[in-house]
């Protein structure tokens, strides 16, 4: 493809030259010049790095600072169906809880992530959680939408101006953008809600299927998961005590 590329561009060039200046080139030379130029750009490229690294590396979901919880929420669109998630972890990544649901109308993405916003502050509520909360979402235009909303006079405006005034029953609240690979446990669980038509709240028993993209990101922090579990801050102070061979026999995912 690049020789193809090449050799056009020099025949254009011979021809606004022929067009413009009278200059005319064999077809011989067009070649060699095209070819010359091709070895001259993978020399080049084999010397220099690349402005764009070949090795992309997919970004995880990160801890909230110290004091922080992290709540992530997602939402998944359908036909006439939408489901939506949302996942709570404290600073060492461990579940607090989180829940989802579904209904069965038609709605847009934008609206369907509003929903999801809202569900996660209810969900947060009811969990009686009031620390200093970091909302998390992939959804560029939400994240957007909340900077903005002196001038929005839309129906989804008003609504995330209601999830902002939700935002005093906590000590501190603020919404972030992450990319999608950073929220994945949330994006498993309203896919979950959506295809099983449930609603769930839960708080350490997480569902098993979120089990994998949890312990994922706990071993990137923690090390190997058989030295901290799922089941919170008491159960990882009774393997220590119980010493290892609980600690090895415990890798099974909880159950629901």
């Amino acid at each position: 493809m690049a020789d193809l590329m090449t050799t056009l561009w020099n025949c254009w060039n011979n021809r606004n030259n022929y067009i413009f200046r009278g200059q005319e080139e064999e077809a011989q030379q067009i070649w060699e010049r095209a070819s010359n130029l091709n070895k001259e750009f993978r020399i080049c490229n084999m010397l220099k790095e690349p402005l764009l690294s070949n090795n992309i590396v997919e970004k995880k979901w990160k801890k909230p600072p110290k004091g922080f919880i992290k709540i992530n929420f997602d939402a998944t669109v359908g036909e006439n169906r939408i489901g939506y998630g949302t996942i709570i972890r404290d600073e060492e990544g461990f579940v607090l809880g989180g829940g989802g649901g579904f209904k069965e109308f038609r709605l847009s993405v934008e609206e369907a992530e509003c929903m999801g916003f809202e569900e996660s502050i209810n969900v947060a509520r009811r969990l009686k959680l009031k620390e200093h909360v970091l909302f998390e979402t992939d959804h560029v235009g939400l994240f957007n939408k909340l900077n903005n909303l002196d001038n929005d006079a839309t129906v989804i405006g008003v609504r995330i101006k209601e999830c902002k005034a939700a935002f005093n029953f906590f000590k501190s609240t603020e919404l972030i953008w992450t990319e999608r690979s950073c929220n994945n446990v949330a994006h498993l669980l309203c896919k979950k809600m959506y295809s099983e038509a449930k609603n769930s709240l839960f708080e350490l028993d997480y569902p098993s299927e979120i089990h994998n993209a949890v312990i994922e990101v706990k071993e990137t922090f923690s090390g190997p998961w058989s030295e901290r579990t799922a089941y919170g801050r008491d159960e990882a102070g009774k393997q220590a005590q119980a010493g290892p061979a609980l600690r090895h026999c415990q890798t099974q995912p909880p159950q629901v």
